[in-house]
């Protein structure tokens, strides 16, 4: 076990123990400045102030699939795309086998994700990245790293195309463009972390992607599920700067399959009920539609809580 994970857990279960006898439900998230922390956030505070249960957030750092599936938290916010390569064992999950202990609850909100340059930049397209710095590797989030490679072939690139410049997760990549170590970046839009770098850089701009047939094809074939979406110009994310498509995925939550079925099926009623607290808590979260909850997941089933509570919503058998 991750001796920081494991050393907070400790302490979190310390402090649970001498509050009242709710039940501790930790939620594994990336760093802090990732839409998958404000998203668990969001969930957490959501789950504890309308329920029995006590819901702690508990960053991982990287991916946060390896502490649900090694036991060192019991649910998760990560991509669908990611978490069916990760239960399936698949892509650049081939050689760590399946993990079909991770359960899918709930689809909890749509990403759009683009990719960045100052906004002074003489790059308008992807295409235009030829022989710029572009993040690389991504260790820690191979998700991420799947993304860029998705952008680069997007643009019609290849990592010959450009000069690769290693980095471990989403935020490192966007801190490194943010002291000029690289010339794009990726994140979700209207994240604290794109204000953060769009302030210290004097301005971002979004980059054009073509929403052509073949570019849809190549986009299902790199991050399974995932889809362009067109963007106006917003008060809420001035980096987009004209109509811009943008690649859409599902964040998702899961959970492992050892977590009580009732304790699951409260967590998903929680979260299907309280869209307003949601949004208050990470206004992002007003895209979210709790009646898209049960997506199709290619290979992951869903968790029996999370089936018990969509029966008894009214939503029907989810579609995994």
């Amino acid at each position: 076990m991750n001796r920081t994970c494991s050393t907070a857990i400790a302490t979190l279960v310390a402090l649970c123990a001498t509050t009242a006898s709710a039940q501790l439900v930790t939620l594994s998230t990336t760093s802090p400045g990732g839409l998958a922390h404000s998203v668990g956030s969001a969930i957490a505070k959501t789950v504890s102030q309308t329920t029995d249960l006590r819901m702690v957030v508990v960053p991982a750092g990287g991916s946060p699939m390896p502490a649900v599936a090694g036991g060192e938290a019991e649910c998760g916010i990560n991509i669908a795309f990611d978490l069916a390569y990760f239960v399936n064992g698949d892509a650049y999950y081939n050689s760590d086998g399946a993990h079909p202990n991770l359960r899918m609850v709930a689809a909890v909100l749509p990403s759009q994700l683009a990719i960045y340059v100052r906004k002074d930049s003489e790059v308008e397209t992807v295409a235009d990245l030829k022989g710029k710095r572009v993040p690389s590797e991504l260790n820690a989030q191979l998700a991420i790293g799947a993304v860029y490679e998705t952008f680069l072939a997007l643009g019609g690139l290849t990592r010959d195309d450009v000069t690769s410049i290693p980095a471990q997760s989403i935020v490192q990549a966007a801190d490194d463009f943010s002291t000029g170590r690289n010339d794009t970046f990726a994140f979700s839009i209207g994240t604290a972390k794109v204000l953060e770098v769009d302030s210290s850089v004097g301005g971002l701009k979004a980059l054009q992607i073509d929403a052509t047939d073949a570019n849809s094809e190549a986009l299902n074939r790199n991050l399974p599920g995932a889809y362009f979406s067109l963007v106006e110009p917003n008060e809420k994310a001035p980096q987009i700067v004209a109509p811009t498509n943008v690649i859409t995925f599902d964040i998702v939550m899961f959970c492992a399959d050892t977590v009580p079925e009732d304790t699951v099926a409260t967590i998903t009623k929680a979260v299907y009920a309280n869209k307003d607290m949601l949004a208050d808590t990470y206004k992002a979260m007003s895209r979210f539609d709790p009646s898209k909850m049960a997506p199709k997941v290619p290979g992951v089933a869903y968790h029996p809580g999370a089936e018990t509570a969509y029966g008894e919503i009214g939503l029907g058998t989810p579609e995994g």
